[in-house]
């Protein structure tokens, strides 16, 4: 007999089987007649990932985040209720310890920048500002320095006829 509370296909596991999630949510894969490969294509869940579950090898999924989007999600597939599955992951599992290390340690290391470079940098960037300002702003050429100051001669000054000419 069912508990009033269960749904059918949510009874308990049989005597001999340990009340695990993997166990549970195989059953119920099971009794709705899908394939492994089925449920991965609903759920996006890797077919791999989908064993591990079946096999209670949660240690071996990416992390805790993502095994309990993956639970929810099985639990949908299979027509459980997803925050039981849960429950009872949770109870399985233990109190949460939080995570020390990273699977990939060094990943998401932020560096900081060295203060040397910044400014190495700033001094480059000056040097080429100081030499673009020397180029634009340079004094006058060579030629007009050799020349004696004073008015250019004029080459038509000595044609008389010229002054009164419009």
């Amino acid at each position: 007999m069912v508990a009033p509370d269960t749904r059918p296909d949510e009874s308990p596991p049989p005597a001999g089987e340990a009340a695990s999630v993997g166990a549970l949510l195989r059953r119920l894969r099971e009794a709705r007649g899908l394939t492994q490969e089925a449920v991965s294509l609903e759920t996006r869940i890797p077919v791999g990932s989908i064993r591990k579950i079946e096999d209670n090898r949660f240690a071996e999924l990416p992390g805790e985040v993502f095994v309990r989007g993956f639970l929810r999600a099985y639990a949908r597939a299979v027509g459980a209720d997803a925050s039981r599955v849960l429950a009872v992951y949770d109870d399985l599992r233990g109190p949460a310890e939080p995570q020390k290390t990273s699977r990939w340690p060094g990943l998401f290391l932020i560096r900081r920048p060295r203060r040397a470079g910044l400014v190495l940098a700033v001094l480059v960037f000056l040097a080429i500002l100081a030499l673009l300002f020397a180029f634009v702003y340079r004094g006058p050429d060579e030629e007009t320095k050799s020349s004696p100051p004073g008015p250019a001669p004029r080459e038509d000054a000595g044609v008389a006829g010229d002054a009164g000419a419009p």
